[in-house]
């Protein structure tokens, strides 16, 4: 999972990729627990962009989109959020949304 920007996943969505994004923060331990977890599940998705914002680095981007938590996962199919959650939520819960995709 690569790190990007705010313009850099606008772009993406732009695009009309399909895209697992973990808004998350590098204080975070419940964070650091998903992102190991999404780096292995991406690798069965070869058609989804699995990529993590920093919330602190991304502030504005993350007030915009009313992130109060972290972990945030939002799936998006181009421009259209699919699924929100915030906390650490079982594998099974992000694949069967993956699955849909």
């Amino acid at each position: 999972m690569r790190e990007i920007t705010t313009a850099e996943l606008k772009q993406l969505q732009g695009e009309g990729k399909k895209v697992l994004v973990d808004f998350y923060a590098v204080w975070c331990m419940p964070c650091k627990q998903l992102i190991p977890k999404l780096e292995k599940m991406s690798t069965e998705y070869d058609d989804i962009t699995f990529v993590k914002v920093d919330v602190d680095q991304n502030q504005d981007f993350a007030v915009e989109l009313g992130i109060r938590g972290v972990p945030t996962v939002m799936i998006f199919n181009g421009e259209e959020l699919i699924y929100r959650s915030s906390g650490l939520q079982p594998d099974s819960v992000y694949k069967e949304v993956l699955d849909k995709l």
